[in-house]
């Protein structure tokens, strides 16, 4: 019991540290010499998604910006606990993201596809990065290597993908996509979308006269 109490006050102590480093826009490498092998990952990681959980819930902006820090401080540590597990890179990339700080963004998203290329959830966050950016060309390559490998019924996915094949005019792949979306979550909005669609198509077939 003594030696679990000694980790956890250590293990709080660095979360703190962390959190104050990524304030600033970087997370150091503490001093403090400690085995992080002795933490226990999971637990730490339902308390980072909780913070993460916490800080999207919120809407009073000192609050919003301590979750986020205090969800980073705990990803952080995860990547110390066990580097080959993928989610607390692509987390610590979605927070930098929110933080509007693109390198350490990129860098993150970027570790962890490094440990799996073909992982949908970094693929999909990546792809949103770049989508805010309007980095269309690279949004759409991370979107399908998330689409082909598990997240193809993912409503927000269908949707992006859809609207950036409008961007670049291929109508049919757009319509396709706005179709699947409009099947998982139908509206008023995308029921008129792919009706211009239709239409658009109609008049590109030569069929339709003015």
């Amino acid at each position: 019991m003594i030696y679990k109490n000694i980790f956890v006050i250590t293990a709080l102590f660095l979360t703190i540290n962390t959190s104050f480093a990524i304030q600033s826009g970087r997370v150091e490498h503490n001093s403090v010499l400690f085995d992080y092998k002795n933490l226990n990952f999971t637990e730490i990681q339902k308390e980072a998604d909780n913070f993460f959980v916490l800080y999207k819930r919120n809407s009073v902006p000192e609050t919003k910006e301590h979750y986020l820090n205090s969800a980073a401080g705990k990803y952080y540590i995860l990547t110390k606990v066990d580097n080959s597990r993928i989610e607390p890179y692509v987390q610590l990339g979605r927070i930098y993201d929110e933080k509007n700080k693109p390198r350490l963004a990129k860098e993150n998203f970027c570790k962890a596809i490094n440990i799996n290329f073909k992982d949908p959830s970094a693929n999909f966050y990546f792809g949103e990065f770049f989508y805010k950016r309007n980095e269309y060309k690279k949004a759409l390559y991370h979107y399908n290597i998330a689409y082909n490998n598990g997240y193809s019924n993912k409503y927000t996915l269908n949707l992006r993908l859809a609207t950036i094949y409008e961007k670049f005019a291929d109508l049919i792949n757009a319509k396709k996509f706005y179709d699947v979306s409009y099947s998982m979550k139908p509206s008023t909005e995308l029921q008129k979308k792919i009706r211009s669609l239709d239409e658009a198509d109609y008049r590109k077939s030569g069929y339709y006269r003015e």
